[in-house]
């Protein structure tokens, strides 16, 4: 707990300091099309930045931008384009609004679909934050900095990983003293690879290898071999090139290190006070008080009863589900099951029947009546009913609090990087016994049989049950050539070109220099 709450409070408690000397630096800049602002280079610096713990607290910007990747308007709506949740229009028009959100998963989004717009300049805005913080060391003492430096541009990588996967073809802005007027040019997706692997390789050099409470929540030379193994894993798709060994490579570095080890149970890496988990390579941390309405799961997943259940103070809003061919890929043994979901008949904290009191008295819509009942099998995205699809519960709902999360989101995990290799092995040679291992690794700390053999659904489908909701599905399935396929929501293939996100309307409208992706023009 405490090297949680060292970094929250080397973010938190002179975050005031911080902003108001950024402020006086340049005005925040959140969209890659409008870079033409003023720079301030006559600020006087000889009294700030002279202190490791000052620099700390200054590049504390950067990483509290990394709580972004968790915000409902981003990934949270990405997650929704794979086969794992969606966002359901109930009966009485709940999240039905203008579909945009079901058009997520039945994959027939458009270029002014809200979430795109909103998740680019989140990110492109993650850059640009990097890019100043960057500039003013650099100002400074670049060689007196150079840790520091590499740590952001780490960061900046990490931005830059998420952005090639979504939409491929994006600008490469490095530099943050820009000219007036500036717009940036679409880079390819082959160019935006290699910028993130010279970008990894020239910095991790200078990053630490430690592993504690100083560098938890924070990018060391381990979060950088990270993104290096999710870039080769996905090459072939980025590039044309696949990268197979060098993703292994990678790999077999942090397994070998030993820094980092399995679990003894799924559970522990998701609990409340997550931070001591022994599988935590590259972690955001959130916390209840100092990260209010960041990280609020339980709101958006649970149905509003579903308050009476955990005694929360805020009422949950009734949203996302799971998607009834995810829930049924597990086994009904496998502890993931129970551990990820919610289902079936629903009761309060003190054990009576949970009702719904707007629940339909059509029974051909809900033949359950008024107590809920989270059905796992619903064939609807539009109009459906409210207790429809199960609810996620993988991060700990804490008995009597605020729906906001005291779990630490790993966005780098042991067991990722075991599974990793495993598929490295695996397509290096499909007969590979120390792949199969690794793989068993899993299926038995889930408590279900082992595998004799594998094959590419096996490992995309474990990969989905080990993975849940962290961030990786969707890419999954692309390079396994499994997102467009046919699903409940989406019955038929959905075009190759979503593989892709359009860029949005708003920025090439902004910026006509930027190239729109194939299939939305």
């Amino acid at each position: 707990m405490e090297q949680k709450n060292t970094f929250l409070r080397q973010i938190n408690k002179r975050i005031y300091r911080t902003v108001l000397f950024f402020l006086c630096l340049t005005p925040l800049i959140v969209s890659c099309t409008n870079l033409d602002e003023s720079l301030y280079s006559q600020l006087n610096n000889d009294n700030f930045l002279k202190t490791d713990e000052e620099i700390v607290s200054a590049i504390g910007a950067a990483y509290s931008g990394v709580r972004a990747f968790q915000d409902f308007g981003n990934m949270w709506a990405v997650y929704c384009t794979a086969d794992e949740v969606a966002i359901v229009g109930r009966t009485g028009g709940d999240w039905a609004g203008d579909g945009q959100d079901q058009q997520m998963t039945d994959h027939t989004w458009t270029n002014n679909n809200r979430f795109y717009n909103g998740t680019w300049l989140s990110f492109f805005g993650q850059v640009n934050k990097c890019n100043q913080l960057i500039y003013q060391l650099e100002q400074i003492n670049s060689e007196k900095y150079a840790n520091y430096i590499s740590e952001i541009k780490t960061v900046r990588a990490l931005w830059y990983m998420w952005l090639i996967d979504m939409w491929g073809n994006v600008p490469i802005i490095d530099k943050f003293d820009v000219p007036k007027g500036f717009l940036p040019s679409t880079n390819s997706r082959k160019e935006v690879y290699e910028f993130i692997e010279k970008e990894i390789k020239d910095n991790m050099r200078n990053l630490s290898k430690d592993v504690n409470s100083n560098t938890y929540g924070r990018a060391n030379y381990w979060t950088a071999l990270s993104i290096l193994s999710k870039i080769y894993l996905n090459a072939d798709v980025y590039t044309g090139t696949p990268q197979w060994q060098k993703a292994l490579d990678v790999c077999n570095e942090i397994i070998n290190s030993e820094k980092y080890h399995l679990t003894a149970t799924y559970k522990e890496n998701f609990i409340a006070k997550n931070e001591n988990s022994t599988e935590a390579i590259f972690a955001i941390p959130f916390d209840a008080i100092y990260t209010q309405w960041q990280w609020f799961l339980p709101l958006v997943t649970l149905h509003g009863s579903s308050q009476q259940t955990f005694n929360l103070t805020n009422q949950p809003w009734n949203g996302l589900s799971v998607q009834t061919d995810f829930f049924y890929k597990f086994e009904d043994q496998d502890i993931r099951k129970k551990d990820n979901f919610l289902w079936g008949p629903q009761y309060t904290s003190s054990g009576e029947p949970l009702l719904d009191p707007g629940y339909e008295k059509d029974t051909a819509i809900d033949p359950d009546g008024p107590q809920i009942n989270f059905t796992p099998t619903f064939i609807s995205l539009y109009n459906t009913a409210r207790q429809s699809g199960a609810r996620v519960i993988k991060w700990e709902i804490e008995m009597g609090g605020s729906g906001q999360m005291n779990s630490d989101f790993f966005m780098f995990r042991y067991s990722d990087i075991l599974l990793m290799k495993a598929e490295a092995l695996w397509r290096l040679n499909p007969n590979s016994i120390e792949a199969l291992n690794i793989i068993n690794l899993f299926r038995e700390r889930a408590q279900v049989p082992i595998f004799t053999s594998l094959d590419a659904n096996k490992i995309v489908d474990e990969r989905g049950k080990e993975l849940f909701m962290e961030g990786w599905r969707r890419s999954d399935l692309i390079r396994f050539n499994k997102y467009n396929d046919p699903t409940i929501f989406k019955p038929s293939i959905s075009e190759s070109y979503r593989r892709l996100f359009p860029i949005p309307k708003e920025q090439i409208d902004a910026n006509p220099k930027l190239k729109q992706n194939p299939g939305y023009n």
